[in-house]
């Protein structure tokens, strides 16, 4: 894309004035092309890639736009639009610590996305236990950040349930405290005791300018 530039006393005809409007959202093909373009971004300004080489996800299902919208946060460029995985596979574990393993549970939900110092995180799981014990599921970041699950899950959002009950749960958290850039989103999940069960889980993130 090109940016139009005008100088003083110029003449604006009809054909400047059609490529003005369409400088409304400015479009990209990647991020590279977007920062030769944008050398000096000001807060505030948005821009559409239409071959973004971020987001990505792992899951056995995946959301990942093949354009996504961006904006300029003063800082950093933070990706506003939504990134989804899901896995509807069944896994099980005992670890009474946060881990990222599940028997028989598949690929397990991943994202990763541009983010800003805050995102917003979506995450939703079946659980169950085979005794009356507490199931956890949180998330683990990394890449830009390293925020541990065991930090994300009592600082900002986690899912819990208790006992042998088939619960269908979801939470909506904003995680803050994040470095600019590409984090990455990985479902953890642990058992206070005796095996627990997660099944249908999935995630979604989106950065928060």
């Amino acid at each position: 894309m090109t940016i139009q530039t005008y100088t003083t006393g110029q003449v604006l005809t009809a054909a400047s004035m059609n490529s003005l409007q369409k400088q409304a959202v400015m479009t990209f093909t990647t991020e590279a092309a977007r920062d030769l373009a944008l050398t000096s971004p000001t807060e505030g300004m948005y821009a559409y890639i239409t071959a973004p080489t971020q987001p990505a996800a792992t899951g056995a299902v995946t959301g990942v736009p093949t354009g996504i919208r961006c904006i300029y946060n003063g800082a950093a460029w933070v990706c506003i639009t939504p990134v989804m995985a899901t896995t509807m596979a069944e896994g099980n574990t005992s670890s009474a610590t946060f881990t990222a393993t599940l028997a028989s549970g598949g690929t397990n939900p991943s994202v990763s996305v541009a983010t800003g110092t805050v995102a917003q995180v979506t995450i939703s799981t079946n659980q169950y236990n085979n005794s009356t014990f507490i199931n956890t599921c949180s998330v683990d970041i990394t890449g830009a950040s390293t925020i541990a699950s065991s930090t994300v899950s009592t600082s900002f959002g986690a899912l819990l349930t208790q006992g042998s009950d088939y619960d269908s749960v979801s939470t909506t958290f904003i995680v803050t405290g994040l470095t600019a850039g590409v984090n990455v989103f990985t479902l953890h999940y642990k058992s206070q005791s005796n095996q627990a069960n997660f099944g249908n889980r999935s995630i979604s993130v989106q950065g928060i300018a």
